[in-house]
């Protein structure tokens, strides 16, 4: 059985969860003028605030958001609920005493069957959410999300202690020669230009 990886799990939850945060966030434009600056605490709302503010959302939208979230946040718990019980079953099947290849197998759709779920979820979600945008809010949101999904990677390569790549790095006129040694002896080292 193939289950997600962390990371291909983090990059399903990503979109559902931005969904999520544009919906969920305490304060927007059309409520609140002044912006707060991320705190530790809540860091999420902040930047669901701000990224609420640079959509320029109409106080109408906002409602149309809100109403969404609430619609899909219930759904959201209960098919994740649904998701961790069917993972939890299939590991009791998979490490019984008296292991069962059709059981686990059984197990291994339902978890499959809970996954599929929550991914239809999250796209009806984001549709929902798109759908209530304008074409220039929505090519915004693509910029953003263009970005979150950048800074990501850079973040991940970092913790790893890798060094950035230049099409992930931010502009740059001139690219550190430390930073690219190693990729060029990597490159040389697999017969690469």
């Amino acid at each position: 059985m193939r289950t997600l990886t962390q990371g291909s799990r983090t990059a399903l939850m990503c979109g559902f969860a931005l969904a999520l945060l544009l919906v969920c966030a305490p304060h927007t434009p059309a409520q609140n003028a002044t912006r707060q600056q991320p705190t530790e605490e809540a860091p999420a709302a902040a930047d669901a605030a701000s990224l609420l503010s640079q959509l320029n959302l109409s106080a109408a939208q906002v409602a149309q958001m809100r109403e969404i979230r609430e619609q899909s946040v219930p759904q959201a718990r209960e098919l994740t609920r649904r998701l961790n019980q069917a993972r939890r079953a299939l590991d009791e099947s998979i490490y019984s005493d008296t292991a069962d290849d059709a059981l686990v197998e059984q197990r291994a759709r339902e978890v499959s069957e809970a996954q599929a779920a929550l991914v239809r979820l999250r796209a009806q979600t984001e549709l929902r959410v798109r759908r209530v945008l304008t074409p220039e809010q929505l090519q915004t949101f693509r910029d953003l999300r263009l970005d979150a999904r950048r800074q990501q990677r850079i973040r991940r390569r970092l913790e790893r202690g890798l060094p950035v790549r230049r099409r992930d790095a931010p502009a740059d006129p001139a690219p550190d020669a430390r930073t690219l040694r190693p990729q060029r002896e990597r490159r040389r080292a697999l017969g690469r230009p």
